[in-house]
């Protein structure tokens, strides 16, 4: 049996995060295989655990599935047997100042990205593998960061296609999630964007939509995510752009299931998980001709080059003015959405823990209940509102109060339910346990 750590907190749970969405994915699969052939624990931990105490009596390997870019493993981290880490988007490294949004920013982080490049060059062997999402990631760590090629694994990411599927009725769909955020009714595009509008290229989408709605497009341009006051104040001038800012999960799926096309031609994407679902939900994608897009895309969406905004320009009014185009993409797209799950991703995880931890002769139900509770731990520290109200009674050892939130209004939070699903039946058990000592 193998004792796993894989640690979560990558920022609050309050908002919604690629790094957040890959660690509760990859942990909810894992927790299922664990429940299913139970050769194997995993705990969900926190970063800096591995500080305290011997770690390596408690864990047979220590699994980071993102490092959140170019930075190396933390000092106490690598000091953990069998440290396992995935890295997605090194785009700093890869194109400096591009991907920075004012020069100081810039002048800011560049002593930081060549003393982190430093240690990886140095202490690689600290690590014992390190696993990818696609070849142009794994291209790139052997080019910048100087990583051996055969240190490195490439295990895609998936799309929950449960969330993320096509609407039974585009038109109703629209109609609604348009009504619910008071936009009138029109065909749109959606582009999915985050802090860093540099690296997500909005500057130039913008430029491209205004000079494509001169043409008379009938669309509007919808970007969900944040952004700052420039943005803000760009989209103001150009018609039928609106931003939408925070979007739920539901909401952001009925987004896409009811645009006609993402535009998401980001001048660096480590994978692109919102074209994936993008695809997942039957739209066709326009994005950029270098690193990730093309090798995940493949035959569901038209490539630009991201610093060419003609091209840009382009692209959508291809989209805007043939149907037929976006149907024939949105087909390609969602078929080739088929081939990557999460389950996929954790079964190729599960293959690089048994490859590189070492497989001991432990009692599974024991240790799967220290796991579980240590999950519930690391669950509370990492949520404000959870920490206010249960720490108090877990640093006590007692978890009856969190256990029984997490049965009746827990598994309803998307925030953390996918570290919850995996331990239902365990926690359903210990609270009637507890619950028949209590009588006696």
């Amino acid at each position: 049996m193998i004792r796993i750590s894989m640690p979560i907190d990558y920022g609050s749970f309050a908002n919604s995060t690629s790094l957040n969405l890959i660690a509760r994915k990859m942990y909810l699969e894992l927790g299922k295989l664990m429940n299913n052939n139970k050769s194997f624990v995993i705990s969900a931990t926190l970063l800096n655990d591995s500080a305290i105490g011997n770690v390596n009596q408690h864990y047979d390997c220590i699994s980071i599935p993102n490092m959140g870019g170019y930075r190396f493993p933390l000092e106490s981290t690598v000091k953990s047997n069998n440290l396992i880490v995935g890295i997605v988007g090194i785009d700093e490294v890869v194109l400096g100042r591009e991907v920075y949004k004012t020069e100081n920013d810039w002048l800011q982080n560049k002593p930081i990205i060549e003393n982190e490049i430093i240690k990886w060059e140095k202490n690689i062997d600290l690590v014992k593998i390190i696993h990818v999402s696609n070849i142009s990631e794994k291209n790139q760590l052997i080019e910048y960061l100087k990583i051996p090629e055969e240190k490195i694994r490439i295990i895609p990411y998936g799309v929950d296609h449960n969330l993320f599927k096509p609407t039974l009725d585009k038109i109703d769909t629209r109609k609604k999630i348009l009504e619910k955020f008071l936009i009138k009714e029109s065909p749109y595009f959606l582009h999915i964007s985050e802090s860093n509008w540099a690296r997500k290229n909005v500057l130039r989408l913008l430029e491209a939509f205004k000079k494509a709605k001169s043409s008379g497009i009938p669309h509007k341009l919808l970007i969900a995510g944040k952004n700052d006051d420039l943005i803000f104040k760009k989209a103001k001038s150009i018609p039928d752009v609106h931003m939408l800012g925070y979007v739920s999960d539901d909401d952001l799926t009925n987004f896409l299931q009811s645009s006609d096309a993402l535009i998401n031609p980001s001048i660096h994407e480590g994978f692109g998980l919102p074209m994936l679902e993008a695809m997942a939900c039957g739209i066709p994608v326009i994005t950029c001709n270098v690193f990730s897009p093309p090798e995940i895309v493949g035959d569901g969406g038209l490539f630009v080059d991201p610093r060419n905004v003609d091209d840009i320009c382009s692209k959508i009014l291809e989209l805007s003015n043939s149907e037929n185009l976006r149907e024939n993409l949105a087909a390609a797209g969602l078929k080739r959405s088929m081939d990557f799950s999460w389950k996929k991703t954790a079964l190729q995880l599960y293959e690089l823990y048994k490859e590189f931890s070492p497989d001991n002769d432990f009692d599974f139900d024991s240790y799967y209940e220290k796991s579980a509770l240590r999950t519930l731990t690391s669950i509370c520290l990492t949520n404000k509102i959870l920490k206010r109200k249960f720490l108090s009674s877990i640093m006590k050892f007692d978890f009856i109060k969190f256990i029984e939130w997490s049965l009746s209004d827990g598994l309803e939070d998307p925030t953390i339910k996918d570290y919850l699903i995996p331990l239902e039946s365990w926690m359903e058990n210990y609270s009637s346990n507890i619950s028949i000592i209590n009588k006696m």
